[in-house]
């Protein structure tokens, strides 16, 4: 599809050529060369398009991250922001698909050593909480919750599947014999009772007691860049209203930790990072003491994503099932040490 004549007529861009610039998880992204320099377009995955794309992404829940980007960036937060349109809008629609212009920002992936970097990007975290503190909407994003209510708002519409507990009746019931599959069925009660520990778990009372804020959603050193001395912050996809702890613990846990699962966390550079932190938005200590539950939660998210792919295509790596719930085995056998760590 040519894309130039809705550049031109809607934000007077008069592009000579595109190129894709990698597909994200749940996203294409081109560079528009023009005369006068780059930009770069995206184009949103429809619901269903992408196996990440599992919560809603109507017009309103994409809106919502781009005015938490207009806001964080005007407040001085290292982000990219859309470019609005000639009547000020910054997501148009042709032919059933969502696109954005953003500016085209080159940045280089993080190479310091994690007891380097991580502190960096906690201060940068500890910033972009205090922007968002002062932040206007107090809304939820359309189509998410919280991190420990899953059972209320996950949802895999495109599979017609309507609530969490759907999905795991259809994984017990899954019929294949490639290599994810009698793993799926055989801990799918397992799944479903960590479900209902998640859920009832619930901190309640640290909603009541902690700012709730919009969380980046996925704060973690792949959607960070570094340019020249400083950091840019990069993907809002699963931007959210969450307690502070559920940003720093993504980026505690997949720092300090391994990638992905977060154990053998270093205790050394966890606390660099949560004193990095608490040196620009101090955070009490039963705050903090929910960093493995958010980890867990969090985690628990990418594997019921892992498993509505598998009753979607029939298909998913053994080992992404494995890595998502042996890390949050770990999580929950060490949750006490983790707690006395970061609260000592």
């Amino acid at each position: 599809m040519d894309l130039s004549p809705l550049l031109r007529t809607r934000f007077g861009v008069k592009a000579t050529g595109f190129t894709q610039v990698g597909r994200g998880c749940t996203n294409a992204n081109f560079a528009v060369h023009t005369d006068g320099g780059t930009f770069l377009l995206r184009r949103y995955s429809r619901s269903g398009e992408s196996r990440w794309a599992t919560q809603s992404r109507d017009r309103e829940a994409i809106l919502f991250e781009h005015r938490v980007l207009a806001y964080a960036q005007a407040h001085g937060i290292p982000c990219i922001a859309p470019i609005p349109d000639r009547d000020g809008e910054t997501l148009v629609e042709l032919d059933g698909d969502a696109y954005a212009l953003f500016p085209y920002i080159e940045t280089e992936r993080p190479t310091a050593p994690r007891e380097v970097i991580g502190p960096q990007a906690a201060r940068l975290l500890a910033q972009y909480h205090g922007v968002m503190e002062a932040y206007p909407g107090t809304a939820q994003r359309p189509g998410w919750g919280y991190a420990g209510k899953l059972t209320d708002w996950f949802r895999m519409s495109y599979l017609g599947v309507g609530r969490v507990e759907e999905l795991l009746q259809r994984v017990a019931a899954l019929r294949g014999d490639g290599e994810a599959h009698p793993y799926a069925r055989h801990h799918a009660a397992d799944i479903a009772s960590l479900v209902r520990e998640v859920r009832d778990r619930f901190p309640a009372e640290a909603y009541r007691a902690h700012p709730v804020i919009v969380n980046h959603g996925d704060y973690i050193l792949k959607n960070i860049g570094v340019r020249g001395d400083g950091l840019v912050l990069f993907d809002f996809d699963c931007c959210v209203r969450e307690l502070r702890i559920y940003d720093l613990a993504m980026l505690v846990g997949y720092t300090a930790g391994e990638e992905h699962t977060a154990r053998e966390m270093d205790p050394g550079v966890a606390r660099l990072m949560v004193a990095a932190y608490q040196n620009g938005a101090p955070m009490a200590d039963d705050e903090l003491a929910l960093m493995p539950y958010m980890l867990i939660a969090y985690r628990l998210r990418f594997l019921l994503n892992n498993l509505s792919t598998l009753v979607e295509t029939g298909s998913v790596p053994l080992v992404l099932l494995r890595r998502n719930l042996e890390g949050i085995r770990w999580l929950q056998a060490h949750e006490g040490e983790i707690i006395a760590m970061l609260t000592a």
